[in-house]
């Protein structure tokens, strides 16, 4: 189901290419514009280093003996050998090859084959802003100063059962965010777990543009298990929304995520489930056995069907959406796609990433995308009812 994955030549931006995420794309520009989760943080030991590929790129991921992560170019600026090979001092960066090593700010403080000591001053690496929170480590890939780092208070690790991982998705990014706007797929994908679930009524969709993305709402009678589903996706990427309590579950659970792309052609969804009032506590996800991973591939490749899976498998949602988004093809041609009313929250979606682009590519201020510093939502999952710009 592969596809060209090269972006068009063209001597023009193009700002409806949404997938294409290397840098100097419009897309990849603008999303470097925010804070993004790069990796797990029980994943970067202590005086170890790790190689990291988002948005098309390698890093080297490292956290210094005082145990503060450090994020900086993948490789050394002399022979071009990966750092992440390299070994860890103290709060430095070492290469491998000729021990060349770099701060966390990426000035070169090191090179012991060199006899000239004041030239390893005029040489450094890029080095990025981090911050670690609710389980991952972010960093700020842009240009000029980051914004503000974005807090969610909605997951409050004091009182709320919180779970943070990463799950991979075989195709663009861009479709697995889509798919957060689309909540009729709810009743076909996920149409074996919606029968406990209880959502019978397809929903009116209501989307709109607010000061810290886009409100959507899956409008139903709220009779019975047909409830009103609200999500949000905070600009560009992050997307939160409500599961409500069912069947052996009695706690409501909030659902966070980032939609990352790892290069054009694969994606990490890195997620947190917090079971409101629950107990506090913050864990890693739990693995699960035949990896969602494996059945995804299994499925794909047409050696099992996803009505083979049992509906009882923990990893059930995460193996329909990459079977139905990867079933896509890598990289989807939207120019033959034919959209419908259902729709529009991913159209409205695609026309705001187009504004936003063409902005940033202009030389033009992009939204000021804030959110207020309250929780959205209330004890007793009950939503705070915000008004929409």
């Amino acid at each position: 189901m592969t596809q060209d994955t090269q972006p068009p030549k063209t001597s023009a931006p193009n700002f409806k290419d949404f997938a294409h995420i290397g840098p100097g794309t419009p897309a990849g520009a603008l999303l470097r514009q925010f804070w993004q989760p790069v990796m797990l943080s029980s994943d970067l030991a202590i005086s170890r280093a790790k190689r990291v590929e988002i948005f098309g790129e390698f890093f080297t991921a490292y956290r210094g003996a005082d145990g503060r992560a450090h994020f900086v170019d993948d490789r050394c600026p002399h022979r071009l050998t990966a750092l992440s090979l390299g070994r860890v001092e103290g709060d430095e960066i070492r290469c491998f090859y000729h021990g060349w090593g770099f701060d966390p700010s990426g000035a070169c403080v090191r090179q012991p084959a060199e006899k000239n000591p004041e030239r390893k001053h005029r040489i450094r690496i890029r080095s990025f802003p981090v911050h670690e929170y609710l389980g991952f480590v972010f960093a700020y890939l842009g240009t000029g100063e980051p914004p503000a780092f974005p807090l969610f208070p909605e997951v409050d690790v004091e009182r709320d059962r919180v779970q943070y991982g990463a799950r991979n998705v075989p195709c663009n990014f861009f479709q697995r965010l889509e798919n957060d706007l689309d909540e009729v797929h709810l009743h076909f994908v996920h149409s074996v777990s919606n029968e406990e679930i209880g959502l019978e009524e397809m929903p009116e969709i209501i989307v709109s543009e607010a000061e810290f993305g886009i409100l959507r709402k899956g409008v139903r009678s709220d009779k019975e298990a047909n409830v009103t589903r609200t999500g949000r996706i905070f600009f560009p990427n992050c997307t939160m929304v409500i599961t409500p309590s069912r069947g052996s579950r009695q706690e409501w659970v909030l659902h966070l995520a980032w939609r990352v792309p790892v290069n054009d052609t694969k994606m990490i969804s890195f997620m947190i489930d917090a079971r409101k009032n629950a107990g506090g506590s913050l864990n890693k996800m739990p693995e699960i056995d035949p990896h969602p991973d494996f059945l995804t591939q299994e499925i794909l490749e047409g050696r099992l069907r996803i009505q083979d899976v049992d509906s009882k498998y923990p990893g059930l949602f995460n193996v329909q959406d990459n079977v139905a988004l990867a079933g896509q093809g890598e990289i989807v041609d939207r120019a033959k796609e034919r959209l419908g009313e259902s729709d529009k929250g991913i159209i409205f979606m695609r026309n705001l990433w187009e504004r936003e682009m063409r902005a940033l590519h202009e030389g033009r201020p992009l939204k000021a995308w804030t959110r207020p510093p309250q929780s959205l939502i209330e004890d007793g999952s009950r939503e705070v009812q915000l008004a929409s710009s």
